[in-house]
């Protein structure tokens, strides 16, 4: 299991987006990202948060040295700003990560929003059902700070609080189901009743069978069945 060894701030992804070009080599970008990472001192520290976004949102999979060619989330960063982007990229860094997906699988059986995080509980729950102690239990920690800098979770006497879900609207819900299929799929269709919670649940979404009908055609071909909702989008 790849571990998630520091928190991440949505800044830092955005500038580091920016700043990529295609088929660039990775190492180009370590100066650069010294600058980026403001708040964080100590070489190791900046090492291995650079390790981590440019692992889920630069390398190439086939050239690791590289950065990948189909640049799409900064297409879009450049399109749609930071702000627009910020539940974009949690979505993104969640869905790509496995060890992301298993921790959020044990948040949200474990707590309702407005509850608070034990993290020593969280911590041996995790450690129960996936073992490798170290990588689990310390990856766990880096993404309840990350979600703090998204939002989500907060500092409250001493206690960190699942506070809300980020609000998404119609534009940025067509985005991330866009990314579902293209990027983590990898596949052109999506069932709308079946979408995994571990990625989904940090999200208020809309109605997403009104946005599916609304931009039938134009982000997609919409399918209504008898036993369920589908996207069919063109890859």
């Amino acid at each position: 299991m790849i571990g998630f060894d520091r928190p991440v701030r949505p800044h830092w992804i955005y500038e580091s987006l920016l700043l990529a070009k295609p088929g660039q080599e990775i190492a180009e970008l370590n100066e650069p990202f010294e600058q980026i990472a403001r708040e964080l001192t100590g070489k190791e520290g900046k090492r291995k948060v650079r390790t981590v976004l440019f692992r889920c949102f630069l390398r190439d999979e086939q050239n690791k040295a590289r950065v990948r060619e189909n640049l799409v989330m900064k297409d879009l960063s450049i399109k749609h700003g930071l702000a627009f982007m910020k539940p974009v990229y949690l979505f993104y860094l969640v869905a790509r990560t496995d060890v992301l997906k298993k921790i959020s699988e044990h948040i949200f059986r474990l707590y309702d929003y407005g509850s608070e995080i034990k993290m020593s509980f969280l911590k041996s729950k995790m450690v129960d059902s996936f073992g490798e102690r170290d990588v689990v239990t310390r990856s766990a920690g880096a993404f309840i700070q990350t979600l703090e800098h998204f939002g989500i979770v907060e500092k409250a006497d001493g206690k960190l609080i699942l506070k809300n879900r980020l609000m998404v609207n119609e534009e940025q819900a067509g985005v991330i189901l866009q990314l579902f299929a293209l990027e983590i799929l990898r596949s052109p269709q999506i069932s709308l009743n079946h979408l995994p919670g571990a990625i989904f649940n940090f999200f208020d979404l809309p109605d997403l069978k009104m946005v599916a009908q609304k931009h039938n055609g134009d982000w997609w071909e919409y399918q209504h069945r008898m036993a369920d909702d589908y996207l069919i989008i063109n890859l």
